[in-house]
C-alpha cells in the first residue's frame, strides 16, 4: 500500500512533465500526419483514372460501405448490456437519435448501441479521473458540483460530436450538390431514365463528395429493391437533413407524378440554387462589417490608442507631476 501511495504522489508530483511528454506526443503525430497529407497522400486524380479505367476486371470497382459488416465483434458483446440498461425504450427518442446517427453518416445497425454505451462510459470515466486525482481531498460542495458538471460534459460529448459530424456532412453535400444537378441535367438531355441518372451521377460526384454519391447509391438500391420512387425519395431528404436536398426530391416527385419535363424541372433548380448561394454570400459579406466590431473594440482599439496615447502620458508624467509637486 505504501509503494503504491508513493507511486501516486510521484505521479501527482509529476503531473507537468507528463503533460509535457503529451504535448510533444501530439506535436509529433501532428507532424507525421502533415508530411504524409502534403507529400505521401495520393493523387485525387489518378485514384479517380484508376476508377474509371480499371486494371483487370472492371467489375471490381470499389463500392460503397454501406453497412457495418461486422455485426458480432468485441465491441458489440460489451456494449450490448448497456445498451439494453439505458436506450431509450420510447419509439420517438430511438427514432430522432437513430436519424440523428443517420445523417451523421453511421448506418451500421450496431452503432446505436455503441452511441449510447460511450454516453455512459464516458458519464462514469470523467468523474472517476477527477475523483482519482483529488482522492486525499476533502469532500466539500465545490468537488460535488465538479464532479456533477463532469458527469453532464461526459453525457453529452458524443451528442455535440454527433452535432458537430452532422454540420460537416451537410455542409460537404451543400458544396457538392450543384455540380451533381449539373450532372444530373446532362444525364437526362441524354437519354438516360431517373434510376441510370441516379447511378451514374452517384458513380461520378464520388470523388467531389462521397457522402452524397452514397446517398444517391442507397436511394438507387431502395428504387430497385422495390420501394415507391416517392419513399425513396423522402428517405434520403430525411438521412440528409439538407433543406436543398429536400426541395430537389419534391421536384423529382412532382415531375414524377404529372408528367413533366424533368431536365427543364432540374435546370429551373440549379439556377435558383446558385442565386441563393449568391444572395446568402451577399448576405454574410455585408454581416461582416458588424462582426468585426468587437475584434476591433477588444483587441486593436486598445493597442492604437496604447501607440497614441502612450507617449503624452509618458510626458505628463514625467514633467507635469513634478512641476506641480513643486
Amino acid at each position: 500500500m505504501n509503494q503504491i501511495m508513493t507511486y501516486y504522489f510521484w505521479i501527482v508530483d509529476n503531473l507537468n512533465y507528463f503533460g509535457l511528454m503529451l504535448l510533444v506526443f501530439c506535436a509529433v503525430a501532428l507532424a507525421v500526419y502533415g508530411i504524409y497529407f502534403l507529400f505521401l497522400r495520393p493523387n485525387p486524380t489518378e485514384e479517380r483514372l484508376e476508377r474509371l479505367v480499371p486494371h483487370g476486371n472492371p467489375n471490381s470497382l470499389a463500392k460503397p460501405k454501406l453497412l457495418d459488416e461486422n455485426q458480432n465483434g468485441f465491441v458489440t458483446r460489451v456494449t450490448q448490456p448497456i445498451h439494453e440498461l439505458i436506450a431509450p425504450q420510447s419509439g420517438d427518442t430511438s427514432k430522432r437519435s437513430r436519424l440523428r446517427l443517420i445523417q451523421a453518416g453511421y448506418r451500421s445497425k450496431h452503432v446505436y448501441q455503441y452511441f449510447f454505451a460511450a454516453k455512459v462510459l464516458l458519464a462514469i470515466v470523467l468523474p472517476a479521473i477527477y475523483l482519482t486525482i483529488t482522492v486525499f481531498h476533502t469532500i466539500s460542495l465545490v468537488r460535488v458540483l465538479i464532479v456533477l458538471l463532469l458527469l453532464v460534459i461526459g453525457f453529452g460529448l458524443p451528442d455535440s460530436i454527433i452535432g458537430l459530424v452532422i454540420r460537416s456532412r451537410q455542409r460537404s453535400i451543400i458544396r457538392a450538390l450543384p455540380d451533381a444537378l449539373d450532372l444530373m441535367v446532362i444525364c437526362v438531355e441524354a437519354g438516360l431514365g431517373l434510376d441510370m441518372t441516379f447511378k451514374r451521377v452517384g458513380d461520378e460526384i464520388r470523388p467531389i463528395c462521397s457522402d452524397l454519391s452514397d446517398e444517391f447509391a442507397l436511394t438507387n438500391l431502395e428504387v430497385r429493391a422495390g420501394k415507391t420512387r416517392s419513399d425513396c425519395f423522402k428517405n434520403m431528404s430525411l438521412r440528409t437533413g439538407v433543406p436543398e436536398i429536400n426541395n430537389l426530391m419534391t421536384i423529382l416527385v412532382q415531375t414524377n407524378r404529372f408528367g413533366t419535363s424533368l431536365a427543364k424541372a432540374l435546370r429551373v433548380h440549379s439556377d435558383a440554387m446558385r442565386i441563393k448561394r449568391r444572395q446568402i454570400a451577399e448576405e454574410t459579406a455585408a454581416k461582416s462589417t458588424v462582426k468585426l466590431i468587437f475584434p476591433l473594440v477588444c483587441f486593436i482599439f486598445p493597442a492604437i490608442f496604447v501607440v497614441l496615447i502612450g507617449p503624452g502620458v509618458i510626458r505628463i508624467i514625467k514633467v507635469l507631476f513634478p512641476a506641480m509637486g513643486g
